[in-house]
């Protein structure tokens, strides 16, 4: 038989099913002896239309309830109930649920004043323009790149450069170490060397010529 309640009532969540949005809650003096609760509806806060998101709601969470037109078979969980006694989460402001959406017509902006992390598996960034400005950028990992790269400054590289392409430079290239190409290398101005050039073992700088004779004759040639 119900009982007429105009009043919020504390409660504890049983459990929920997601797929009809409703919620088994046990209320002291209306569900004792009944382990699984009654069946209550959810209201939701105006913005959270569950046609279009869902929140997530875990078995034992203290809720407060009111009634249907006062009906006390008809429970609805409005909101959940304060912690006290040193036991509620201080300075943390969470959302759970399975996957998370923020849909912004226009923009969403992120602002901390010491630190934003991330931590997945994978992180996907679709845009057509990514700017990043920082006073220095760090990253540690294997980098795969596919198109252009402008640089307009100074690269500094610690380790080994290896391309199966073409490499392209509109200025100057400075290699301080040893520099070893498996193939031709083609030259449309000067090459200077300001110690040798060897080439098949044999010096430009200190080469010498056999067969040295006056006249219109050729040496041999060099060794």
């Amino acid at each position: 038989m119900s009982v007429i309640s105009p009043y919020f009532h504390p409660a504890k969540l049983v459990s929920y099913d997601k797929a009809n949005r409703t919620a088994n809650v046990a209320i002291a003096g209306l569900t004792d002896g009944v382990p699984e609760g009654i069946t209550a509806m959810l209201a939701y806060p105006i913005g959270d239309d569950d046609f279009d998101t869902e929140r997530e709601l875990l078995p034992g969470a203290d809720v407060w309830v009111f009634f249907e037109q006062g009906d006390t078979s008809m429970p609805v969980i409005a909101f959940y109930r304060r912690h006290g006694g040193g036991q509620a989460a201080v300075d943390v402001r969470r959302i759970r649920q399975q996957n998370i959406e923020l849909l912004a017509r226009a923009r969403i902006t992120l602002t901390a004043k010491d630190l934003i992390q991330m931590q997945a598996q994978s992180v996907t960034i679709d845009a057509s323009t990514v700017t990043i400005t920082a006073d220095n950028m760090n990253v540690k990992a294997q980098i795969n790149h596919t198109g252009n790269q402008n640089t307009s400054g100074t690269m500094a590289v610690k380790g080994n450069v290896s391309t199966s392409s073409n490499i392209s430079a509109n200025g100057g290239i400075t290699a301080d170490g040893t520099m070893v190409a498996k193939g031709n290398i083609t030259t449309q101005g000067t090459m200077s060397a300001s110690n040798d050039v060897v080439g098949g073992g044999i010096s430009l700088k200190g080469h010498v010529h056999g067969g040295v004779r006056s006249g219109g004759s050729s040496t041999s040639g060099p060794r």
